[in-house]
């Protein structure tokens, strides 16, 4: 009759690949061994430390949990091979399931008082145990202890398979995708090096067709008068006047090139400033919108974050200017103890399905993100169209690459 039932539990094993599944297969066979009202089994973690829990027929919060330390189970001194099975009348005042610490609660709440605890082992060491457990008192003996463990090292070996199994194949999944991201990574930072030399050339071009050239014209201006002996009020007006456009272009390229504000004032302010710098000559006029109710946690962050996230921000806020047509831009800065999070929305047309690996602004805002370890999202604001640029990175990772906080300063009078 017992070699029927184990050879019925082996077959019961077999096709699952999931140690769950294979336990709750085993589950109604023991039953006709051992009759129990619950069942469970405690599987170790590779370190010992911790240990889940597979549960059949009614699951109690010991299953909840995914892993919990191996200290405070009632069952320790099995899992750790002190003892070689526990067998209880009454668990519910047995002081061996109840200490300082104790993750006892779902003994009393299921009232499981009979209890059998036998160790699993394969490969010569303690994996897990097998509880067996009774609403009534007194229900098990030594002979059920021994039967117990025949269950118990019959479905060890295939249990401990599955669990490698299952290991492998999660470290190799996570493997997976560490490759995929650090070639993610590498590409980005591909595009994003074109993409700035790019903006290189086009500074280049733009200090050689618009400053450069209007240099030159106020020399020729200024060579005029001096050739004529004379100037009149008029004239040193417009030379004043063109000065004034060269040195605003000038503080155009520049705070493009090295964002000044975000050194000085931090990424609020900086952000600010060029929110207006951006719609100052749209035609129709776009209302702006700032509000900062992170209590200035971005400007804790290290330099290079700050700075990549100015320039995620500045490229959403750009593409609502050029491309949404928009009538109002909003900025959010908001924070929780784990997030920072900036949200750039606008009521435009919508920007349409986003491909994070396109080339252009859009993939690198994607790739300033992943080098920093932000997470980056677009959404739909409503059904007429609108963007909302998702920016968050978490605070405690982000905090621990930090350098010196922003230090506030005064700005210096530009001339």
């Amino acid at each position: 009759m017992l070699i029927d039932r184990l050879l019925a539990i082996s077959q019961a094993l077999a096709g699952h690949i999931d140690p769950g599944s294979a336990f709750r297969a085993t589950a109604i066979e023991i039953g006709t061994l051992i009759p129990h009202d619950h069942i469970d089994l405690a599987v170790l973690s590779q370190d010992g430390r911790k240990h889940a829990c597979y549960e059949a027929g009614f699951h109690t919060s010991w299953s909840r949990l995914a892993q919990h330390p191996v200290e405070g189970s009632p069952i320790r001194h099995v899992l750790w091979g002190q003892t070689p099975y526990l067998l209880t009348d009454n668990a519910l005042i047995d002081p061996r399931f109840h200490f300082a610490g104790a993750f006892d609660g779902p003994i009393f709440a299921a009232k499981l008082r009979s209890r059998i605890i036998v160790p699993l082992r394969a490969r010569g060491s303690v994996i897990g145990a097998l509880n067996i457990s009774r609403h009534k008192v007194g229900c098990y003996t030594q002979a059920d202890v021994a039967v117990a463990q025949q269950c118990a090292d019959l479905i060890a070996p295939y249990i401990f398979a599955l669990i490698q199994t299952e290991e492998a194949r999660r470290a190799m999944l996570a493997e997976s995708e560490a490759h995929n991201r650090v070639e993610l990574l590498r590409v980005g930072a591909s595009q994003l090096t074109e993409g700035m030399e790019r903006e290189r050339r086009r500074m280049a071009m733009d200090l050689h067709d618009q400053t450069l050239g209007d240099l030159a014209r106020i020399a020729r201006q200024i060579s005029a008068l001096r050739s004529q002996g004379v100037a009149r009020e008029a004239q040193l007006a417009d030379l004043e006047q063109e000065v004034a456009g060269c040195l605003a272009e000038l503080r155009h390229i520049v705070d493009d090139m090295r964002p000044s504000v975000l050194e000085l004032f931090g990424l609020r302010d900086a952000v600010e400033a060029h929110l207006n710098r951006s719609v100052a000559r749209a035609k129709p006029p776009i209302a702006v919108h700032i509000a900062d109710t992170s209590a200035g946690c971005a400007d804790s962050l290290s330099e290079t974050m700050r700075t990549a996230l100015y320039r995620i921000v500045q490229e959403a806020i750009n593409n609502a200017v050029r491309h949404a047509a928009p009538s109002r831009i909003e900025v959010q800065l908001t924070s929780t103890e784990k997030v920072l999070r900036v949200i750039i929305s606008d009521d435009g047309h919508g920007c349409g399905p986003v491909d994070a690996t396109a080339h252009g602004g859009i993939g690198h805002m994607h790739t300033r993100a992943a080098l920093i370890g932000a997470r980056l999202r677009f959404e739909a604001t409503g059904r007429k169209g609108g963007t909302r640029v998702v920016i968050e990175v978490d605070r405690a990772p982000a905090l621990a690459r930090t350098a010196a906080p922003v230090e506030k300063k005064t700005l210096p009078e530009v001339v």
